[in-house]
């Protein structure tokens, strides 16, 4: 079984073409799924409202920061601190 993979490819004339020669035997049936990149190359996930993506760097580092203080609460409370 061949490992997932994450490539970037340009849609042109109808045909999607990787932006890297891929490692695939030929005929190989894969699954695609796009997500259209932006101008710095980062997934536009947010349709209608295209200002949101700009709040997707801001809220992975709210996660973060949450997740970690999370964790040091349940250290705190275990008696591990």
């Amino acid at each position: 079984m061949i490992a997932p993979i994450t490539i970037q490819a340009i849609y042109r004339d109808g045909n999607l073409q990787p932006a890297k020669k891929l490692d695939l035997p030929n005929n190989t049936t894969v699954q695609v799924l796009v997500l259209p990149l932006n101008a710095a190359g980062k997934p536009t996930f947010f349709g209608i409202f295209p200002q949101l993506a700009t709040l997707s760097d801001d809220i992975t580092t709210i996660k973060k920061m949450l997740n970690t203080g999370v964790d040091k609460q349940i250290k705190i409370l275990s008696g591990a601190m």
